[in-house]
C-alpha cells in the first residue's frame, strides 16, 4: 500500500549537483522574521537621528567659541616669535586679531587696517608686474597715510562674525561684572612678546545653547569651560 506524509512531515527543497549529489537547500526567512528585522532598524535609526542631530547643533553652537581659542594661540605664537604685541579685539558683531598698535584706537581701527592691506597688495602687484616686464623701478604710487600699518612687514589681520542671535560678553580680572558686548561698546585683549596675556572669560548665550569659558593667562588656552546645548 503506497503511504503518503502526514501534515506533521517537513518538507524542504532539495537541488541535485552536477555529481549527483543531493543537497539540502537552506530554509528562507519567515515573514514574521522579516517583520522583526525591520522592526529593529527602524526604532535602532529613531535613535540615532536625534543624537546626530544634536551632535549638529553642539558643533554649530561651540563654533565661536572654538575660533576664539584657536585665534588666540595663533596670536600668542606670532607675539612670541615677532618680540611685539597683538591683539584681539571683540565687539557684538565678532572679533578681530592683529598687530597691537594704538592703545586708543576705536573700532575704526580694524577697516584702516583692512584699507592698508589691500594698498600694500596692490603695490605688491604693481611691484611683480614691472619685475615680470623687466623694467629696473616699479611704477611710481601715491604715498598713502596708513602705509605706517603695514610698515615693518605687518600683513596678519584675521577677522570672525559672530552669527545671528548669539549674545557675547567678556570679564576681565579687574571686571567686577561680566561687560555685555552691545551697541559700540568694544574690549581688547592683549598679547605680550613673552607669551601671557591678560585673565579673560568669554560667554556666548544663544536661544539653545550657552557657553562660558576661561582663558590662562599663560598659555592662552581654555583653562575651563561651562556650557549647555538644547
Amino acid at each position: 500500500m503506497t503511504s503518503f506524509p502526514s501534515a506533521k512531515t517537513e518538507w524542504r527543497a532539495t537541488t541535485t549537483s552536477g555529481t549527483g549529489r543531493v543537497s539540502r537547500g537552506a530554509a528562507a526567512f519567515t515573514l514574521v522574521e522579516i517583520i522583526i528585522a525591520i522592526s529593529v532598524v527602524a526604532i535602532l535609526a529613531g535613535l540615532a537621528v536625534p543624537a546626530i542631530e544634536s551632535v549638529q547643533r553642539e558643533r554649530i553652537a561651540r563654533e565661536p567659541v572654538n575660533r576664539l581659542a584657536l585665534l588666540a594661540r595663533e596670536v600668542r605664537g606670532r607675539a612670541m616669535a615677532e618680540g611685539r604685541p597683538y591683539q584681539i579685539v571683540l565687539d557684538g558683531n565678532g572679533f578681530r586679531a592683529s598687530r597691537f598698535l594704538r592703545p586708543y584706537g576705536g573700532l575704526e581701527e580694524a577697516g584702516e587696517i583692512r584699507l592698508a592691506l589691500a594698498e600694500a597688495e596692490r603695490r605688491d602687484a604693481l611691484v611683480e608686474a614691472a619685475r615680470r616686464r623687466g623694467m629696473e623701478e616699479a611704477p611710481a604710487t601715491e604715498p598713502d597715510p596708513r602705509e605706517e600699518l603695514v610698515r615693518d612687514g605687518l600683513r596678519f589681520f584675521e577677522e570672525y562674525e559672530f552669527p545671528p542671535g548669539l549674545r557675547p560678553s567678556l570679564r576681565f580680572w579687574n571686571d567686577t561684572e561680566w561687560v555685555p558686548l552691545l551697541g559700540g561698546e568694544f574690549r581688547r585683549w592683549i598679547f605680550q612678546p613673552s607669551g601671557m596675556c591678560e585673565p579673560m572669560r568669554f560667554r556666548a548665550e544663544a536661544e539653545g545653547s550657552f557657553f562660558e569659558i576661561e582663558f590662562h593667562p599663560l598659555t592662552a588656552d581654555i583653562g575651563s569651560e561651562r556650557s549647555w546645548v538644547e
